[in-house]
């Protein structure tokens, strides 16, 4: 039976461990794909794409929404690629009240962080078009309508509470990061509750006129597709797994399968404690 496991924690970021027996993939699977549907939005989620149909799918989620139901389902493809079908993983709620910026491609490169008032005060979704003139007409046609884009131009006042919060929120962007955040919140703001943008970060000076340890910032974002939903640098190493046994058979005498060791998220990142 497939299980949802959500881990409302900064380790590294709130999370949700999905694990499908390979009895519940459609039938006819060579790989399978995973997908969550949160506030009517649908999206591959990443590091479960395209993966072998011939052990079970365990994912752990760390780009699932805040306080809002999501949905998984996993998606079944012959040899060709072509779909064979799909079955309902199941629903669960990550119940996590703070505000997280991450890197999308390595969520270890992560903060939490405080919002200001002024955050997301105006919201805009542009629809492309011009307005052209037809000769001895007073009133224009519409060119090029729609269709309408995601939110563009959003502006982010946020803090972080020290500067080691303010260190890992640039490091976000340092290179060879990709300009690009997820930004989780929970449902007080009317954006996604999965929110992936391009970035122009500013860090503001004024922590040295007062005697706070707090680092302020501002963000204009534009909303972007999720990038390279295949790839994610959250997955367990052989450098973790040394940081907890010296050998094989310690390994084997704790964990009946390879599956059962990829439950294990505690093992995720340890050799880069």
């Amino acid at each position: 039976m497939s299980t949802l496991t959500p881990f409302p924690d900064m380790a590294p970021v709130p999370r949700v461990l999905v694990d499908v027996p390979v009895v519940e993939f459609p039938a006819g699977s060579v790989t399978v794909s995973l997908s969550r549907t949160c506030e009517g939005r649908t999206m591959a989620v990443r590091g479960g794409v395209r993966r072998s149909a011939l052990s079970p799918l365990i994912v752990v989620d760390a780009e699932a929404g805040f306080q809002v139901e999501s949905s998984y389902t996993v998606v079944g493809y012959d040899a060709e690629g072509k779909i064979v079908g799909s079955w309902p993983v199941g629903t669960v709620t990550l119940n996590f009240a703070g505000t997280v910026i991450q890197q999308p491609l390595d969520p270890r490169l992560s903060v939490q962080v405080e919002r200001m008032w002024e955050t997301g005060q105006v919201l805009s979704r542009p629809t492309p078009f011009s307005l052209t003139y037809p000769q001895r007409e007073m009133l224009p046609g519409m060119v090029g309508l729609g269709p309408r884009r995601g939110l563009e131009d959003v502006e982010w006042n946020i803090v972080a509470l020290n500067h080691e919060d303010a260190d890992m929120l640039q490091a976000t962007l340092d290179p060879p990061q990709l300009p690009v955040w997820c930004i989780r919140t929970p449902p007080d703001m009317r954006i996604p509750r999965v929110f992936f943008c391009s970035v122009g970060l500013k860090e503001l000076d004024t922590y040295r006129l007062t005697d706070s340890t707090e680092v302020h910032f501002q963000a204009v974002t534009t909303e972007v597709r999720p990038p390279a939903v295949g790839i994610t640098a959250a997955v367990l190493t052989h450098s973790d797994m040394k940081v907890f046994f010296a050998t094989h058979t310690q390994v084997k005498a704790r964990y009946a399968t390879h599956s059962d060791i990829k439950r294990d998220t505690s093992l995720i990142g340890a050799a880069d404690a």
